[in-house]
This record gives structure tokens, C-alpha cells and sequence, in this order.
């Protein structure tokens, strides 16, 4: 039986769409926010500490933190305190490209990212070298390198204490993929509330007012946030949108992305699986 469930990621993958599913689950306790990060933070940790950062009571303790997939020493911190066989690891894996377009129009959307996307490329390597925050907010490209990471996770977890979705997947079947994560978990399965996907409100009407809207949702209550303040949210956010600016991948480019991940997306396939067909940019594979 499973003392943890941890989704490891990936970034901008649905990450937050599992969280708002498994938020209410009786047999689930999460902490005081969707991403803990303690093993992003904390470069000696200490077990209990960790579990203090959960409610006491019975249940899976649920721990939802998308840079872990992305950071080997997360993982390695990760062994140092848990029994592996205790750790149920989710991961969520997104077309590579679409992932990290949606990742750079987050930062744009919140006012860190202006250079055009084709050039972060170049630039990925020296803006992330030797910061934490930096790696965090700009390593685009990086985060959709699936394969190394991936590994790292069957070298520190027991195959079948891992699962491997995809977002494609999931946000086209909600009730389907819920159903295959509470079973994997071993816990009764839930009515899946359709819910809003990923989409990054990028250019708006105002900033000021998506701020607003977002820091209202954080601050409420967690018996307050039910289904009906969260779609008061996202119909905010959808009427603050700018309708008239659509964001799209220069042709050039994503047709360098794609062979950017060829090799890696084969090693993903081959090694482990994984139903690339699934991501349209690799549906020839």
C-alpha cells in the first residue's frame, strides 16, 4: 500500500487539472498547496518534516510539484527519506513542442518572458545556468526532454509504482484517466467534474484583473473552493482575454523543435511505451 502519491510533473502537462480532481478525494491529504516543492527547497531533508506538511488523519499524502520531474537532485532527495516502495510517481507527459510553447507564453503571460520564442533557444543554456528561479522560469526546452527523466524515475522507483499518462489523454477523457489513476493508487474512484485544460491567458484586457482574480482564488478557503468558484474563475479569465491576438509557432521553427525531440521521443516510445502517436507533432513516428 502507497503512504505517498507524488506527481512529478511535467510543467504545463495537467499537472493542476489532477490536482483540482484529487483535491476532495477522502482518501487523499494534501497539503496547504497544490506545489509543496519541498524537494526543490530543501537540499537535506528530513521525513518528519515533510509528512508535517500534511494534515494528520488517514490517506494518501499527495504531493503535486511539476520542477521535480525536470531536476534530478529532487529525486535523488526524494530516496534519501522515502521508502520507494511507499511512493506512487505520476507523470504526465505533453507533446514536447506544444508543452514548451505553453510554457513560454505562461511567462509572457506574466510579464517575465519578451524575447521572441525562437530565440529563447539559443539562450536557454546561459539564462539558466546558476540560478534556481532561472532555471525554473525559463528552461523551455529543457523540461520536454521526457527520455532522461523518465529514466531517472525507473532507476529510483519500482516499475510498477509508476505511472506514465498523457495529457492528451487526459484532457479529452477526464472520467477515463481518473478512473486509471485512482485504481492505480488503489482508491475508490471519483465522478470526474469536467473542468477547463491548460490554457494560458496570455494577452489580456487587464493584467490588473487577472492578478486580482488569481490572488481571490489562492487566498479562499479550501472548503470554499468548490466547483462553482472555480468556474466563476475561468469564466473571468476567459472574458478578460483579448480574443483578436491568437499565439502560434513559427513553421520554421517547429519544424526545428521536432527534430530538436525526434531521438528523444523514440527512446520514450521504445523504452517505455509511450503512445507517441498521441502528440501531433510525432504522429508519424
Amino acid at each position: 500500500m502507497f503512504e505517498y502519491v507524488i506527481c512529478v510533473g511535467a510543467m504545463k502537462a495537467g499537472t493542476t487539472l489532477l490536482y483540482y480532481h484529487l483535491l476532495d478525494h477522502p482518501q487523499i491529504r494534501t497539503g496547504h498547496k497544490k506545489e509543496l516543492a519541498y524537494f526543490m527547497n530543501v537540499q537535506e531533508p528530513d521525513k518528519a518534516e515533510y509528512d508535517a506538511l500534511f494534515p494528520e488523519g488517514e490517506g494518501l499524502k499527495l504531493d503535486i510539484t511539476p520542477f521535480y520531474l525536470c531536476h534530478g537532485p529532487c529525486i535523488d532527495r526524494m530516496r534519501q527519506i522515502l521508502d520507494p516502495t511507499k511512493v506512487a510517481v505520476i507523470a504526465i507527459l505533453r507533446d514536447p513542442v506544444e508543452r514548451a510553447f505553453s510554457q513560454y507564453r505562461m511567462r509572457c503571460s506574466q510579464g517575465i518572458e519578451d524575447v521572441p520564442f525562437p530565440q529563447t533557444l539559443a539562450l536557454e543554456k546561459q539564462r539558466t545556468a546558476g540560478s534556481l528561479y532561472n532555471m525554473r522560469m525559463y528552461n523551455y526546452f529543457m523540461r520536454s526532454h521526457y527520455a532522461l527523466q523518465v529514466d531517472k524515475l525507473y532507476q529510483t522507483f519500482p516499475e510498477e509504482n509508476i505511472l506514465l499518462c498523457l495529457f492528451e489523454d487526459f484532457v479529452k477523457d477526464q472520467q477515463g484517466c481518473m478512473d486509471q489513476v485512482c485504481d492505480f493508487l488503489g482508491i475508490s474512484r471519483i465522478k470526474a467534474r469536467p473542468m477547463h485544460t491548460n490554457k494560458t491567458v496570455v494577452h489580456v484586457k487587464s493584467r490588473l484583473l487577472d492578478k486580482f482574480v488569481a490572488c481571490v482564488a489562492r487566498l479562499m478557503p479550501k472548503r470554499l473552493r468548490a466547483d462553482w468558484m472555480r468556474n466563476l474563475r475561468r469564466k473571468v479569465r476567459d472574458a478578460n482575454e483579448r480574443k483578436d491576438i491568437k499565439d502560434s509557432i513559427d513553421p520554421a521553427f517547429e519544424k526545428e523543435l521536432i527534430e530538436l525531440y525526434r531521438e528523444d521521443v523514440v527512446q520514450l516510445r521504445d523504452a517505455y511505451g509511450v503512445d507517441v502517436s498521441r502528440w501531433k507533432h510525432f504522429t508519424h513516428l
